[in-house]
């Protein structure tokens, strides 16, 4: 993913989770990034957001209409 691109938010959830939609974005190859803001703030010696929820996905906006798609796909997953 080319880091001059246009980011767009997609997704908030646990590392597992946003590691496992990330998978499904690149199979349909929509590139996605994860930032975990957790592993961030812990890492420059602070606390950090809420343990386990702190990964966030992002997709750039052209991808982004068919991203959340597929995050729906994922979601309705994680209900069964």
């Amino acid at each position: 993913m080319d880091q001059h691109e246009d980011l767009k938010f997609l997704y908030s959830g646990t590392e597992i989770n946003a590691d496992v939609l990330k998978r499904m974005l690149e199979k349909n190859e929509i590139p996605a990034l994860i930032r975990n803001d957790m592993n961030s703030g812990l890492a420059a010696g602070f606390g950090g957001s809420l343990s386990g929820f702190a990964a966030k996905v992002y997709v750039e906006e052209k991808d982004f209409e068919k991203a959340q798609k597929i995050l729906k796909e994922f979601i309705e997953s994680q209900e069964e």
